[in-house]
């Protein structure tokens, strides 16, 4: 009896451990603080606020190397390439995209600012898809290796949409539909090794978020579904 209440204690700890792999997108905080969510309530698109994202992750594997995150996220919106364009930012709306590498002062200490180095950077690209779907690659990185630990709460970027650009705005944006409902979805995270080590494409949430489902919605928008998965060679193309 002893030994089999030793195995599933043990069984326990593994799956709780593979529990946690994964990648989160929160809004307010990081996954596990207090304030963490994944709904951003009603945008307050007249004010000219900024929305931002939250993105981090916990790796499958022990990374000797770590020097990138690249990530896929996609927007569902009706109408975002004609009605809605506020939620182009592909083209028509492409000044309101920004984001940064590096952890936010507050709300997200137990996380490793592993980007947040001298000489570390961010990029982001948009793609709208089709009229309902609008696609963003970003991708951290920095300039030397950080061993990583299986399972180490790593920030991955801060990504922020400018609500100044919107029609509503009362610094005169003209961009439409920044009130329409959306969902955002963290499709995956890759984590990058300077040697190239096989790594896992993390794709689903970690279950550190309560009702999470790595993704956020706003203005009252139902939880999107998420999107067929693709390979960081697919989301480099969106930079050419």
């Amino acid at each position: 009896m002893k030994k089999i209440l030793l195995l599933c204690a043990a069984l326990c700890l593994l799956a709780s451990s593979a529990y946690a792999v994964g990648c989160d997108l929160t809004v307010v905080a990081c996954p596990g603080i207090a304030g963490a969510s994944n709904d951003a309530g009603t945008l307050d698109c007249a004010g000219g606020a900024t929305l931002v994202l939250l993105g981090t992750f916990q790796p499958a594997e022990a990374i000797a190397d770590l020097v990138a995150a690249d990530a896929i996220l996609d927007i569902t919106v009706a109408n975002a390439n004609s009605g809605s364009n506020f939620w182009d930012f592909q083209t028509a709306n492409s000044a309101a995209l920004n984001g940064a590498p590096n952890r936010p002062a507050t709300l997200c200490s137990t996380y490793t600012n592993a980007f947040g180095v001298a000489n570390s950077g961010f990029a982001a690209a948009a793609a709208v898809q089709s009229p309902n779907r609008v696609r963003i690659a970003t991708t951290s990185y920095r300039p030397s290796n950080l061993a990583a630990a299986l399972n180490q709460k790593i920030f991955a970027f801060q990504l922020s949409f400018d609500l100044s650009t919107s029609a509503e705005a009362n610094q005169g944006g003209t961009s439409t539909g920044c009130t329409s409902p959306a969902g955002i979805v963290l499709e995956q995270i890759i984590p990058g090794s300077a040697s190239n080590a096989p790594v896992t494409t993390l794709s689903t949430g970690t279950g550190t978020v309560p009702g999470g489902l790595n993704s956020v919605i706003v203005n009252g928008a139902g939880l999107p579904t998420a999107a067929t998965r693709h390979t960081w060679g697919q989301l480099k193309n969106m930079y050419r």
